[in-house]
């Protein structure tokens, strides 16, 4: 067959891969991927991007064969680009692999994927895009614009997430430091009266996390941590995790602002997370005596069982009341028809 083919002349071999593509979309498809590959990197690059929207468009109506017919046209992307990766052509496979994301989150907007395929092909593309950045080591601020401002449009998919973390030895100091500010407005937005789609929020806030554990300096990273989880904490353990980042930053007040907050939090919750305790245990180490007495009491009254009692009986040695606050906490048991009562002070 190969022999044959070289027989033919190129022009009418020409002729006939144009017109077979032209009848075969499919073919089509593969053909433009393969005269991609051959071409100089500014051809190859025009090449994919006209090729790219093509790879998603299908006659089919059935949901499940359209997901799977665009993932077998992005296998044979992600092919040519590794083929591209191997040949050095580092910025071909960074650009087309960003437009990749881009076009695979708008198909994943507007149709289903049954089988979960095109997701996973979304990671390989950002896979990809990182070995390509971590050989090439692009411009650092142009790369960290771009894996915010590419993150943010394909929220939906959850691609570069982690990207300041991933890409901190690429990007550097100086990356890190353009990440941020360009994170900067959707970080405001994130606190404005008008609320994010819940895929947005959570990009945003894995974005800032992620940027937070790409510091170096360990205090700056608990710190910095700590800051961001306390603005968008909206339950009690989303709370206590904010605290403990910031008390490893030795920034105390902070920690404790945080940690009221998740404490008033959790006991006006009708239902109690494993967050409450640890949140009261928290705050009376830094209290006094009969502040701590009384934020183990809240705390029983919330939840009144045996491992809040065994808080409220050592706080409350603690100031001589031992048996007022027993007194008290069988009043509370009562009242919610509790089968187990403590025993009396004196029994022990």
């Amino acid at each position: 067959m190969g022999r044959l083919l070289q027989e033919i002349p190129r022009e009418e071999l020409s002729a006939w891969l144009v017109a077979t593509a032209k009848a075969l979309p499919d073919f089509g498809k593969r053909l433009n991927l393969f005269v991609a590959r051959q071409s100089p990197p500014e051809v190859a690059l025009a090449q994919y991007r006209a090729t790219l929207d093509t790879l998603i468009k299908s006659r089919n109506r059935n949901p499940q064969k359209r997901a799977r017919e665009a993932a077998q046209h992005f296998d044979g992307l992600i092919a040519a680009l590794a083929a591209e990766f191997a040949a050095g052509r580092m910025e071909v496979v960074m650009a087309v692999c960003v437009d990749g994301v881009r076009v695979l989150n708008g198909f994943l907007r507007d149709n289903a994927d049954p089988k979960g395929k095109l997701i996973l092909l979304v990671g390989e593309l950002s896979q990809l895009h990182l070995k390509a950045a971590t050989e090439l080591r692009p411009d650092q601020s142009a790369l960290a614009v771009e894996l915010v401002e590419v993150g943010q449009e394909a929220a939906l998919t959850r691609v570069f997430r982690d990207a300041a973390y991933d890409y901190r030895d690429v990007l550097g100091e100086a990356g890190l430091e353009r990440y941020r500010k360009a994170i900067e407005p959707y970080w405001e937005a994130l606190h404005l009266p008008r609320k994010l789609h819940w895929h947005q929020r959570e990009q945003v806030r894995a974005q800032m996390l992620a940027w937070a554990r790409a510091q170096e300096d360990p205090l700056l990273r608990a710190a910095e941590t700590g800051r961001i989880l306390a603005a968008v904490a909206g339950n009690a353990a989303e709370c206590l995790q904010a605290a403990k980042s910031l008390l490893r930053a030795k920034e105390d007040a902070a920690a404790l602002a945080v940690a009221e907050k998740g404490f008033a939090l959790a006991i006006r919750s009708p239902y109690l997370d494993d967050s409450w305790l640890d949140l009261a245990i928290l705050l009376m180490e830094r209290a006094t005596a009969a502040e701590a007495v009384e934020i183990a009491w809240v705390a029983f009254q919330a939840r009144p069982d045996p491992d809040s009692y065994q808080l409220l009986r050592q706080a409350a040695a603690g100031i001589g009341e031992e048996l007022i606050y027993w007194t008290r906490a069988v009043q509370r048991l009562q009242e919610v028809a509790s089968v187990w009562m403590p025993p009396t002070p004196a029994a022990k």
